[in-house]
């Protein structure tokens, strides 16, 4: 049960300080493109996330949009934005994970995942010891992804709590 638990929740991307990752010792951000970027609807990305991007390489991190969506919807939204990717990555099998981490050079234990599933995003990157951040998804309002949020309630709510914690000790 505590691997489906985030290290992290944010109710967006752009509510993650790019310092927080510095701050962790992550040199690597596996970025979930579906739901946590953009909505599963929207081809191309939104204007904001150009600056998000370019935030997170501005503190030395490399960037990795990683998506179980297939090539072609991966390859065409991360061309603007001008990072690699992965798609039909697996998760939340570990083997995705290892081969973003070899794509990037880094050990997985320098990585942190953002992503908006519980299932997949956090307890992947959990399994292998990553820095986990969940975001709230975009695509709430779709009725089989609201289901899911319903399922996922009590693992947000713990990390919620695990990270206000650690953050009145810190």
């Amino acid at each position: 049960m505590k691997k489906l638990i985030p290290d992290h929740v944010f109710d967006s991307i752009y509510d993650i300080p790019p310092a927080l990752f510095v701050r962790h010792g992550v040199r690597g951000v596996l970025i979930d493109l579906d739901g946590t970027m953009a909505s599963h609807r929207q081809a191309l990305p939104p204007a904001p996330l150009s600056a998000f991007v370019q935030a997170l390489r501005e503190v030395g991190l490399r960037v990795l949009v990683f998506s179980n969506n297939k090539e072609e919807r991966v390859a065409r939204f991360c061309r603007p934005l001008g990072v690699a990717h992965i798609s039909r990555a697996g998760k939340p099998r570990r083997a995705g994970y290892r081969r973003a981490a070899a794509q990037l050079g880094l050990p997985l234990s320098q990585l942190a995942v953002v992503g908006d599933q519980i299932f997949t995003d956090v307890f992947g990157g959990n399994r292998v010891g990553a820095l986990t951040c969940y975001v709230q998804t975009i695509d709430r309002r779709f009725f089989w992804i609201n289901v899911r949020y319903q399922l996922e309630r009590y693992f947000i709510a713990r990390g919620r709590r695990r990270m206000e914690e650690r953050a009145r000790h810190e």
